[in-house]
């Protein structure tokens, strides 16, 4: 279990491909890079497993992975694993996509723009279809979530696109 203060260790990520036989392999391993987001020193870790830019993806070819960038791409899809610390709350933001967010461990509380709440515990899914949001660990422990941002069309609400927003 780790404790409020020790940050989460990053996981690894096992990639696979083909040989030149159309065999499986595994073409690369390792620890997965992270990058933080600080907020008065309380630090958000991303870590990026995998990111492709187009749909549907490109599976034959060379490995290529994008580190950083915005939260979401335009133009295919983002595999992200965010780790919430203690007593801490995300920025309200909405992406231009449709995100898939698995609760690993911890808790975590969802908070919509209409001011309604859920706890997310894990084994949940939470479907984000381009609302404005905000994540909150009001605990005392890490929290670990994995997204799956997919491609959108711009989000329309009375024929009026919603764009992007990360305050």
């Amino acid at each position: 279990m780790t404790s409020s203060t020790t940050e989460p260790i990053s996981p690894s990520r096992y990639v696979t491909g083909h040989d030149e036989n159309g065999r499986a392999v595994f073409s690369f391993e390792g620890q997965i890079p992270t990058t933080s987001f600080d907020d008065k020193g309380r630090k958000a870790i991303f870590a990026v497993p995998w990111q492709t830019t187009t749909f549907p993806a490109e599976c034959s070819g060379p490995d290529a992975v994008t580190l950083g960038g915005p939260l979401n791409n335009e133009s295919g899809t983002v595999c992200r694993i965010v780790e919430f610390p203690p007593n801490m709350s995300s920025p309200p933001h909405r992406t231009v996509s449709l995100d898939y967010g698995i609760m690993v461990s911890g808790e975590l509380e969802l908070e919509l723009d209409d001011g309604h709440v859920r706890s997310i515990v894990p084994g949940d899914v939470c479907v984000q279809r381009g609302t404005m949001h905000t994540w909150h660990n009001r605990t005392d422990k890490w929290a670990r979530m994995v997204f799956v941002l997919v491609a959108s069309k711009p989000i329309e609400v009375d024929g009026k696109p919603l764009e992007y927003v990360m305050h």
